[in-house]
């Protein structure tokens, strides 16, 4: 980095002895805007970028950097859900890597960059308004510029970029009631193609899976979420997804082990473990479902499921005296619920009325 910037100090130094270099000074101003930019100094990058324009319009890559610059305010003030500003800058900077892309027409890079801004600022109007068509314009440049680069350049991000795109499209079209083969299609088309390229990556295969499974395909997408799991045995989502599916298809010995898992992983969640309890008692392993409730109980001593269950299990084995112990726990326990319902109803309208009084 060190040596990068001396190198454009020395071209910016030439300034004085050449004024009318503005091209190579352009390039020094480039080069220093990327170097500040990846150090975490926007406001002295977007300078440099800024005058690295000034002085060649024709610069693809200062257009870039400079497009980088808008793009990364964006999404500052998107965090801040400044929305009309960040929609502000993410136009900005869509319109200088389309600036840059007219300079040069294969600048991988400003079509890159323009594919993650088209994205980001399909994100950022989904935010605003779930139903917005402008999700869906934003969306589709985005494919464009994603399948352009693909034309020119094939890699797995761009493959990824395509095919979560049309995966995410396929969800809201779904929601939408639209037609969503197309982009279902085409987004099997990628992952398959992306699978084999990263054969290990759990993360693209378990979304590969849950694309699957949203179609109904279950053999092939548990065969995928299997694939994911075997790679990082730690995502809860496709724990759980294994879990649940066991437990439809009444593979109760198979399906305990996922939950006890995701307990492990999540102790505190008490909802792996009344899973694990649920499992022991439909395999008919009574005796350990009971010790299992009993345990869930001493940590949650409120959990009504947990209660529920202790109650009919003490019965099953004619306990009364743990029945009637439970059944009073199990009403206070209501009554609590009860009443904290109540005072979140009655927090609810007072603040109603003190917003509507303001």
């Amino acid at each position: 980095r060190q040596t990068d910037r001396k190198t454009a100090w020395r071209a910016l130094k030439k300034k004085h002895k050449n004024p009318h270099d503005k091209s190579t000074l352009s390039r020094a101003q480039t080069n220093l805007c990327f170097i500040y930019f990846y150090e975490g100094d926007l406001k002295k990058a977007d300078q440099y970028g800024t005058l690295a324009i000034q002085n060649d319009r024709y610069n693809a890559k200062a257009l870039v950097n400079k497009g980088n610059c808008e793009m990364l305010k964006a999404r500052a003030e998107e965090d801040r859900e400044n929305w009309d500003q960040a929609r502000d800058y993410y136009n900005n900077a869509r319109e200088l890597y389309m600036e840059g892309i007219g300079v040069e027409a294969e600048c991988v890079e400003a079509i890159f960059n323009l594919g993650l801004c088209c994205r980001f600022t399909a994100r950022l109007e989904q935010r605003i308004d779930p139903m917005s068509t402008e999700y869906d314009k934003s969306m589709q440049a985005a494919k464009q510029a994603f399948e352009k680069l693909h034309s020119i350049l094939p890699s797995t991000e761009c493959i990824w970029n395509l095919a979560t795109i049309n995966d995410e499209l396929a969800v809201v079209f779904e929601e939408r009631q639209r037609e969503k083969s197309k982009m279902v299609k085409d987004a099997t088309r990628y992952y398959k193609m992306l699978t084999s390229q990263v054969k290990s990556d759990a993360g693209v295969l378990a979304r590969y899976g849950a694309l699957l499974a949203r179609e109904e395909d279950e053999t092939a997408a548990y065969n995928e979420m299997i694939a994911s799991y075997r790679f990082y045995p730690a995502d809860l989502d496709v724990i759980s997804w294994l879990g649940a599916t066991l437990v439809k298809s009444e593979a109760y010995e198979k399906a305990v082990q996922y939950f006890q898992q995701a307990a492990q992983l999540q102790p505190k969640e008490v909802k792996w473990q009344l899973m694990v309890a649920s499992c022991h008692r439909r395999t008919g392993s009574y005796q350990q479902a009971l010790r299992t409730y009993e345990d869930i109980h001493r940590s949650h001593p409120d959990n009504i499921e947990c209660l529920e269950y202790l109650v009919r299990m003490y019965k099953d084995n004619k306990d009364l005296d743990r029945v009637a112990e439970f059944q009073a726990k199990l009403a206070k326990a209501r009554s609590n619920l009860e009443q904290q319902r109540e005072f979140q109803t009655q927090r609810t309208l007072e603040l109603e009325r003190a917003a509507a009084g303001g």
